[in-house]
Protein backbone atom coordinates (compact mmCIF):
# COMPACT_ATOMS: atom_id res chain seq x y z
CA UNK A 1 0.00 0.00 0.00
CA UNK A 2 1.39 3.34 -0.32
CA UNK A 3 2.14 5.82 1.71
CA UNK A 4 1.23 9.00 -0.39
CA UNK A 5 -2.10 9.16 1.53
CA UNK A 6 -1.39 8.05 5.16
CA UNK A 7 -4.89 9.80 5.88
CA UNK A 8 -6.63 6.61 4.78
CA UNK A 9 -7.84 8.09 2.08
CA UNK A 10 -5.79 5.87 -0.29
CA UNK A 11 -8.35 3.40 -1.61
CA UNK A 12 -10.50 6.00 -2.69
CA UNK A 13 -7.85 8.19 -4.53
CA UNK A 14 -7.51 4.93 -6.87
CA UNK A 15 -10.78 3.90 -7.50
CA UNK A 16 -12.85 3.97 -10.42
CA UNK A 17 -15.07 6.21 -9.16
CA UNK A 18 -12.48 9.25 -8.11
CA UNK A 19 -10.74 8.86 -11.50
CA UNK A 20 -13.57 8.79 -13.82
CA UNK A 21 -14.97 12.20 -11.74
CA UNK A 22 -11.33 13.67 -11.61
CA UNK A 23 -10.83 13.56 -15.57
CA UNK A 24 -14.45 15.06 -15.90
CA UNK A 25 -13.68 18.16 -13.38
CA UNK A 26 -10.15 18.56 -14.95
CA UNK A 27 -12.09 18.39 -19.10
CA UNK A 28 -14.82 21.07 -17.18
CA UNK A 29 -12.08 23.37 -15.77
CA UNK A 30 -10.26 23.17 -18.85
CA UNK A 31 -7.13 22.04 -17.14
CA UNK A 32 -6.98 25.76 -15.67
CA UNK A 33 -6.04 26.52 -12.15
CA UNK A 34 -9.58 28.22 -10.82
CA UNK A 35 -8.07 30.07 -8.00
CA UNK A 36 -5.30 31.38 -10.48
CA UNK A 37 -8.38 32.36 -12.89
CA UNK A 38 -10.39 34.08 -10.54
CA UNK A 39 -7.51 36.08 -9.84
CA UNK A 40 -6.72 37.26 -13.29
CA UNK A 41 -4.79 34.50 -14.22
CA UNK A 42 -4.13 31.23 -17.07
CA UNK A 43 -2.47 28.58 -15.28
CA UNK A 44 -2.22 24.88 -16.70
CA UNK A 45 -2.80 22.30 -13.48
CA UNK A 46 -3.89 18.87 -13.49
CA UNK A 47 -4.66 18.29 -9.72
CA UNK A 48 -8.28 18.11 -8.75
CA UNK A 49 -9.17 19.71 -5.19
CA UNK A 50 -12.03 19.46 -2.95
CA UNK A 51 -12.86 22.75 -1.87
CA UNK A 52 -15.05 20.96 1.17
CA UNK A 53 -12.47 18.72 2.69
CA UNK A 54 -13.16 15.10 2.43
CA UNK A 55 -12.49 14.90 6.75
CA UNK A 56 -15.23 17.28 6.77
CA UNK A 57 -17.69 15.65 4.31
CA UNK A 58 -17.13 12.30 3.17
CA UNK A 59 -21.20 12.43 1.28
CA UNK A 60 -19.36 15.29 -1.05
CA UNK A 61 -16.30 13.39 -2.38
CA UNK A 62 -17.29 12.81 -5.79
CA UNK A 63 -19.50 15.73 -6.15
CA UNK A 64 -18.34 17.66 -9.26
CA UNK A 65 -19.70 21.12 -7.35
CA UNK A 66 -17.46 20.40 -4.82
CA UNK A 67 -14.18 20.19 -7.13
CA UNK A 68 -12.15 22.05 -9.08
CA UNK A 69 -8.77 21.84 -10.70
CA UNK A 70 -6.08 23.51 -9.32
CA UNK A 71 -2.23 24.19 -9.80
CA UNK A 72 0.63 22.57 -7.53
CA UNK A 73 1.31 26.16 -6.50
CA UNK A 74 -2.30 26.93 -5.12
CA UNK A 75 -2.76 23.97 -4.05
CA UNK A 76 0.18 24.23 -1.39
CA UNK A 77 -0.55 27.76 -0.34
CA UNK A 78 -3.89 26.16 0.15
CA UNK A 79 -2.85 23.04 2.50
CA UNK A 80 -0.11 25.16 3.81
CA UNK A 81 0.39 22.54 7.27
CA UNK A 82 1.37 19.69 4.36
CA UNK A 83 3.93 21.98 2.98
CA UNK A 84 5.20 23.23 6.49
CA UNK A 85 5.75 19.77 7.51
CA UNK A 86 7.72 18.54 4.28
CA UNK A 87 9.91 21.74 4.84
CA UNK A 88 10.63 21.24 8.25
CA UNK A 89 11.87 18.00 6.78
CA UNK A 90 13.60 18.67 4.32
CA UNK A 91 15.62 20.92 6.64
CA UNK A 92 16.32 18.40 8.92
CA UNK A 93 17.42 15.95 6.16
CA UNK A 94 19.91 19.33 5.00
CA UNK A 95 21.17 20.04 8.10
CA UNK A 96 22.15 16.12 9.15
CA UNK A 97 23.88 15.83 5.52
CA UNK A 98 26.01 18.85 6.55
CA UNK A 99 29.63 17.74 7.98
CA UNK A 100 30.09 20.48 10.14
CA UNK A 101 26.81 20.18 12.47
CA UNK A 102 26.52 17.77 15.13
CA UNK A 103 23.66 16.19 15.85
CA UNK A 104 22.49 14.65 19.39
CA UNK A 105 19.99 12.52 20.03
CA UNK A 106 18.29 10.75 23.48
CA UNK A 107 20.64 9.37 25.78
CA UNK A 108 20.03 5.55 25.43
CA UNK A 109 21.12 5.24 29.11
CA UNK A 110 18.68 4.63 32.52
CA UNK A 111 18.82 6.17 35.67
Amino acid sequence: MSRRYSNGFNDFYHSAEWKAVRLQVLERDSYLCQPCKRAGRITPAKTVDHIEPLRTNWSRRLDPNNLETICRQCHNAKHIERTQTRDKKRQRQDISRRDDVITFGRNPEVY
